[in-house]
Order: structure tokens, then C-alpha cells, then sequence
């Protein structure tokens, strides 16, 4: 098997896809011989647009709110530990107690709210 037996693709945004193109109208075509440069303007002067499947979007969707929950959860809990243990409430010290980063409570707690 051969390595012209699969094919590629890559993804490109919008201006990505306009500097290659700018890129190809430079090419020599006397330097490749496996495809055309007429082959190869058509492919990148036609990107195919891929769009993600709705099915796949509520998943992703599905699964994010699931995580922030899950996160809500544990940083609430640890909160909770550290006023029944009258230990001081902070962003560092909600991370460590709930076993999440320190930017995830900053994501989902404010000063306001530690004070409560």
C-alpha cells in the first residue's frame, strides 16, 4: 500500500485557505508531476465546507453542561467544608478542597460569593 492510497484533509480557515492560494499561483508546475497545478488550484479554489452534525453538537453540548455541573457541584461542596471547618475561604483553597483547577472556581466564583 502506498502512501498516494489515502487521502488527507486538513482543515483551514478562511484566511489560511487565501494565503495558500496565493502560495500555489507561485508554484512551477514543471516541479510536480503526480498532480496538476489546474488540479491542485481546483482543489484549494473549492474548499469543501464541513459542518458539524446536529446530533454531534447536542452532545458536545450535552456533555459540556454535564462537566460545568459536576464542577458547580464540587466547588459548592468544598465551600461548604470549609465554612464547617472555619478555615478560610479562598479561590486557592476552594481548588485544592474540591480537586479542581484554580481557574475553573475563578471561572464560576466571585469574591462576592465567597464572602455569603
Amino acid at each position: 500500500m502506498s502512501k498516494h492510497d489515502f487521502r488527507y484533509r486538513i482543515d483551514l480557515e478562511a484566511h489560511q485557505i487565501e494565503i495558500l492560494q496565493k502560495y500555489i499561483k507561485q508554484i512551477d508546475p514543471a516541479e510536480y508531476d503526480l498532480i496538476t497545478l489546474d488540479e491542485l488550484k481546483e482543489i484549494v479554489n473549492n474548499p469543501k465546507k464541513i459542518k458539524r452534525s446536529v446530533k454531534k453538537m447536542l452532545a458536545a453540548d450535552t456533555a459540556t453542561a454535564a462537566r460545568t455541573a459536576k464542577a458547580k457541584e464540587k466547588i459548592q461542596n468544598a465551600i461548604n467544608i470549609l465554612r464547617m471547618e472555619n478555615k478560610k475561604i479562598t479561590h486557592y483553597s476552594i481548588a485544592k478542597m474540591a480537586s479542581v483547577s484554580y481557574a475553573t472556581v475563578k471561572k464560576y466564583i466571585s469574591l462576592d460569593d465567597m464572602k455569603e
